[in-house]
């Protein structure tokens, strides 16, 4: 009984050390070379301070390119010589290129790199049932009444502009039209 008791504390103690270490293992980065130190920092929207996740860095040496991603809230850890160059791009922002021999030594790890929205003027569309301009004018110009423009695409009106023109009858006459119909009698019968 005794035995079993320490063979599961030993067991428990054992899985605890392995997760444990392979929780700090996961976390180091194996990227180190000699010459390089580490660039820590997160990319942030220049206005708002939020973060940008997913920024892909491009790390540029002479012919030699890596790039990386930021995580989820726009941290990132890197490996970096003096000589390198970094290239800051995101979808919806304007790419920042940064040297890092321009970074000072006490940015290595609190570095903030900002961006800027990138905005896209359009200009005005007019959008037309023809081909251009000019057919749309021709079409509406031949046209002897605005119901019967034909529009590519969209149905004739179902109804009419018309005014219909009224009936004026005798009220005898109202009578007999109203009273004709509802004869049960046939009135052709010849006796």
């Amino acid at each position: 009984m005794k035995l079993s008791l320490h063979f599961i504390q030993a067991f428990f103690f054992l899985c605890v050390v392995l997760l444990s270490t392979g929780k700090s293992l996961a976390q180091l980065n194996f990227n180190f070379q000699e010459g390089t130190f580490m660039l820590k920092g997160k990319v942030v929207d220049i206005h708002t301070k939020r973060s940008i996740p997913l920024t892909n860095i491009k790390i540029h040496n002479g012919a030699k390119h890596k790039t990386f991603t930021c995580d989820n809230d726009g941290n990132f850890v890197i490996y970096v010589s003096k000589t390198d160059t970094l290239k800051f791009t995101s979808v919806g922002f304007i790419a920042r290129t940064l040297l890092v021999s321009n970074i000072d030594s006490t940015d290595f790890y609190t570095l903030q790199v900002e961006l800027i929205h990138d905005f896209v003027k359009v200009k005005e569309v007019i959008i037309y049932p023809y081909r251009d301009v000019d057919e749309f004018k021709e079409a509406f110009v031949n046209a002897k009444n605005q119901n019967k423009v034909v529009i590519p695409g969209i149905d004739a009106p179902k109804y009419s502009n018309e005014v219909p023109k009224a009936k004026f009858t005798n009220p005898i006459s109202f009578l007999y039209e109203r009273t004709k119909r509802k004869r049960v009698a046939n009135p052709d019968f010849k006796p």
